[in-house]
């Protein structure tokens, strides 16, 4: 049949996620010891965006993604983790307690983890695809964040809609298991390609 014929495009389809299931397993591995979670995801990210220009050395790629920007990736993590707890402490404080302008700091509160989760939707994308020091890598991510606010929306209605499959059908929570975050980090890059290209040739 022509469907299983090596170019078929059901063939070139199952073989991509075959790739994609088996980088989200050995993300999901990786981030076992938490601390490690950091250098997965930008392993993953490096990977994939390997992937979509046809390198299928998945473990390979895994590894040196890994390797390459571990460091920095753990230090984004941490920080990242660190500003997250302080936002969700704030933010039960505020609501649980009698204070003057409360309403106030609530919406400062949320609208100060909106731009948070906005900059980390960007952080490991612009590390894998850009040279720079972490000060040029987090400024940049957060002017892609806001100059590019649509596509910024666009990458985090992936996480939504995941999240509300994972939640409302059962059959859901085993592929979102299998590939979830591994197919969103694959609709994320290509989203950002277009964007990044312009940069790209820039930098060159």
């Amino acid at each position: 049949m022509k469907a299983f014929e090596y170019d078929s495009g059901f063939m070139k389809f199952a073989t991509l996620l075959s790739r994609v299931t088996l980088l989200n397993l050995l993300w999901m591995v990786c981030c076992l010891p938490v601390i490690t979670a950091g250098a997965a995801t930008i392993a993953q990210y490096y990977a994939t965006n390997r992937l979509i220009a046809g390198d299928m050395h998945v473990f390979q790629n895994f590894k040196e993604g890994f390797r390459l920007h571990w460091k920095r990736a753990t230090v984004v993590w941490v920080i990242l983790a660190i500003l997250s707890a302080v936002f969700f402490m704030d933010y039960r404080i505020v609501t649980t307690t009698d204070i003057p302008g409360k309403t106030a700091l609530i919406v400062i509160s949320v609208l100060a983890f909106i731009t948070l989760v906005m900059g980390m939707l960007w952080i490991y994308p612009v590390m894998i695809n850009f040279t720079g020091t972490m000060k040029e890598i987090l400024f940049n991510a957060f002017v892609f964040a806001f100059m590019y606010a649509p596509v910024t929306l666009i990458a985090a209605g992936f996480y939504a809609l995941t999240g509300f499959l994972f939640v409302k059908f059962l059959i859901a929570r085993g592929l979102v298991f299998l590939f979830g975050q591994g197919m969103i980090v694959y609709a994320i890059l290509n989203l950002y390609e277009k964007v990044f290209q312009k940069y790209r040739n820039k930098e060159n």
